[in-house]
């Protein structure tokens, strides 16, 4: 590797620029930290519930939550170093308003990542939250900026890690610090009250405390420390480690081979002829490994006491819910391997709020280069038998490696693939990028070339909170009548109990196809102060009355129930609809829209004051399926997909046949006998109609599966859904279901369309 000399060296306020990455990392942190709400971050609310158990002096929560009651769920059985420093900065905090903030649950939040604003929100947000903090908005504001602090800290172990393995490579140890510093997905999550930027934070030093410093030409080697920073830091970061997620204990075994390879260097430059390999490794090892113990071990003993296993995730894994059988290394890839990516650079909320796209083609092409330059790094450093170099490049190979093969494994038992889970080796993903960057930039260039990166992700990580954050929290903007005639096509003017008003409505097309999306605008006003929540219920029926699609939210697609409205007030809200993708044949489309709590819908009347019923109906879009049915593309597993239907009548008489014909193509060899079943069936499971057969077919090969069902005799009159399973009829349970790419939560019975049941009274 070419050495920067002396005089490229950086100079004035890049001197020290571990300190100022961190320094601007705390200050983007913070800005990131105030634009997002509270509790709107990944598990948020439960991590604080932990938190505040502590601070109510009930000590460490237990699980199951049902036989002791807590609202940290699943996080209750988190190792607790954060929550225990959280708690020690919250505890002269009163708040008597927290469990305020807990009732104040979005019952419709999105869950997958959207691009666009749509329920982004799994809390109600009210005025109390503003600035000036108090009571429990100042608690978890404080907590959040301990999080910071622990990425700030990271930030600076990252350069610290750079300069101990590659110390005359300035530029790559600055390089990196920045990467971290400015990558928005790990500035949202450590403005947010968790544990992942203190496990990024301890990972990142654990690193730098295995690596000696004998001097500045041995800056670079790898082993454990002698004396003090040898063995009692690594064991006490290590401690640390475990006792802040279970991630941590990914750093015992690197470690291990850490010690084992620094004694075994040991031996080999060793003039000592007393040197003994094994008892000195035995020696690091208990030494080491015994102040670990001590740290953490109390932890899981308390654990094994409790639950009958040390990690206590026999008592977590029922909450969270484990994997649906048959979903493997395979179907992690095909369905969960791009949100680990796009979340680990930008993805916030409750997962649910995604940058565009063009932001991640960015990131991607940034990562590419890297990855490329890194490539031809090892290949340089081995032509020119650089192995100190190849080493420290394989050192932090190695840990990210060990944490995505961690991942992986954790979320092949449970879901939860979020890029998040990779923070604790963000430092050294970072100087891996770095030291790729900088194979393809001449050394005269380089400080050009960091300005000019640094420019491109500091205005990334600037306009997130500006251009995508905040927006998805905002409420809509009060409107005059002269701009809601601006944003209509058609008046409306129909009221819905005695204090809303429904102004207009536009539709934006004409004409949609299944999978479409429909955006719909309403325009609303308040007549008084309404006392109650209602939900703004929209669907888009067939000609049948059946539901091509449905959107069942606050207003202010979130942000704006009516409990918060004042009189007076007009707004528009634009719905974006998504259309079935198994809508059976084209048909001509009805909107309606209605106003509901759970239990009750308002009365609807027009401009003259005559009821209308419950809902308004008005003209939707004209829904155009192809003479062949929908396209689909729905697989079981990787054996088997569901590529199209045909379905004669949607509307049946109690006693009639369902005729039914479903378009099967086998992927691969079947693993084993397989069974299709087809269910009629509404809510709380009552079935009108069943039919299994067993599948057997080759791979490549299309089977027409025509089914002709009738239905119960005594069928009561209303809507059913038809469902479908492929399942192991030996007893292996139903296979799991795949939208092109996504796991449908569906536990394998795909909700496939509608009949109406219709007794022609």
């Amino acid at each position: 590797m070419s050495r920067t000399t002396r005089a490229a060296r950086p100079n004035g306020f890049l001197r020290e620029p571990g300190l100022l990455w961190a320094l601007v990392f705390l200050l983007l942190g913070l800005l990131y930290s105030l634009v997002v709400p509270v509790f709107e971050g990944n598990d948020e609310s439960w991590h604080y519930a932990y938190v505040w158990h502590i601070v109510e002096g009930k000590g460490l929560p237990r699980q199951p939550p049902d036989r002791y009651p807590h609202l940290a769920r699943q996080e209750a059985s988190q190792p607790p170093l954060y929550y225990l420093l959280a708690a020690a900065l919250t505890w002269w905090v009163p708040q008597p308003d927290l469990q305020a903030l807990y009732g104040r649950e979005n019952p419709f939040p999105s869950v997958l990542p959207l691009a666009y604003r749509d329920n982004q929100n799994h809390y109600i947000h009210t005025d109390v939250e503003r600035f000036p903090y108090r009571g429990a908005t100042l608690g978890i504001r404080l907590a959040r900026f301990l999080s910071l602090l622990f990425g700030a800290g990271t930030v600076w172990g990252t350069y610290r890690l750079a300069r101990k393995l590659f110390p005359q490579e300035e530029w790559v140890a600055a390089g990196a610090a920045m990467t971290v510093a400015l990558t928005p997905g790990f500035l949202f999550t450590s403005g947010l009250v968790n544990n992942d930027a203190l496990a990024a934070c301890i990972a990142t030093w654990t690193l730098v405390a295995l690596l000696n410093r004998k001097g500045r030409k041995e800056e670079k080697n790898l082993c454990a420390l002698c004396g003090l920073c040898g063995e009692i830091l690594p064991g006490l970061l290590l401690g640390a480690a475990a006792l802040t997620k279970l991630s941590g204990l990914l750093l015992w075994p690197f470690a291990a081979l850490a010690l084992v390879f620094y004694h075994q260097d040991t031996k080999t430059q060793s003039t000592n002829k007393k040197f003994f390999f094994v008892p000195s490794c035995l020696r690091g090892f208990i030494l080491t490994f015994g102040i670990a113990l001590a740290v953490c071990g109390w932890w899981y003993g308390r654990n094994w006491w409790l639950y009958g296993d040390p990690t206590g995730l026999t008592a977590m894994l029922p909450l969270v819910g484990h994997r649906e059988a048959g979903f493997g290394l395979r179907e992690w890839f095909q369905t969960e391997a791009r949100l680990v990516w796009i979340s680990y650079w930008a993805v916030f909320g409750w997962f649910n709020l995604a940058a565009p796209e063009w932001a991640y083609r960015v990131y991607a092409l940034l990562v590419a280069l890297g990855v490329a330059g890194l490539v031809l790094f090892t290949a340089r450093a081995a032509r020119r038998k650089r192995w100190d170099d190849l080493t420290g490049a394989g050192y932090l190979a190695l840990w990210a490696l060990m944490v995505a093969v961690g991942l992986i494994r954790w979320t092949l038992t449970t879901g939860g693939s979020q890029g998040r889970l990779l923070y604790p080796a963000v430092g050294a993903h970072a100087v891996l990028l770095a030291l790729g960057w900088r194979e393809w930039v001449p050394a005269q260039a380089r400080r050009w070339f960091l300005l000019a990166l640094g420019g491109v992700l500091m205005a990334l990580a600037l306009w997130m909170p500006f251009g995508v954050i905040w927006p998805a929290y905002t409420r809509p903007a009060p409107l005059t009548m002269a701009e809601v005639e601006e944003r209509i096509s058609h008046r409306a003017d129909i009221r819905f109990g005695e204090d809303i008003t429904l102004l207009g409505y536009r539709v934006e097309a004409e004409e949609v196809r299944p999978g479409q999306t429909l955006p719909v605008t309403l325009c609303w006003r308040a007549d008084g102060t309404v006392g109650a929540d209602y939900f703004v219920s929209l669907a888009l029926l067939t000609a049948e009355g059946l539901t091509a699609g449905q959107k069942v939210t606050h207003p202010g697609l979130g942000t704006f129930p009516t409990s918060l409205w004042p009189a007076g007030v007009v707004f528009c809200d634009r719905y974006v609809l998504p259309v079935r993708k198994t809508v059976p044949m084209t048909t001509t489309g009805t909107l309606a829209v209605g106003l509901t709590t759970f239990t009750e819908r308002l009365p609807v009347y027009n401009s003259r004051g005559a009821r209308l019923g419950d809902t308004f109906y008005f003209q939707g879009p004209r829904i155009l399926v192809p003479e062949g049915g929908p396209a689909l593309d729905y697989r079981w597993g990787d054996e088997v997909a569901l590529i199209g239907y045909h379905l004669e009548r949607a509307v049946l008489a109690p006693g009639e046949e369902l005729d039914l014909v479903l378009y099967w193509k086998a992927l691969r060899p079947l693993r084993g006998l397989r069974s299709v079943t087809v269910q009629v069936l509404r809510d709380g499971g009552y079935k009108i109609a069943q039919v299994d057969l067993p599948l057997n077919l080759k791979p490549g090969e299309v089977w027409v599966d025509h089914r002709r069902m009738p239905l119960v005799a005594d069928a009561p009159p209303g809507v059913y859904e038809i469902g479908i399973a492929v399942y192991d009829p030996t007893g292996g349970g139903a296979l799991p279901v795949y939208e092109r790419g996504h796991l449908l939560p569906a536990g394998g019975l795909l909700p496939l369309w509608e009949i109406r049941v219709d007794d022609g009274r």
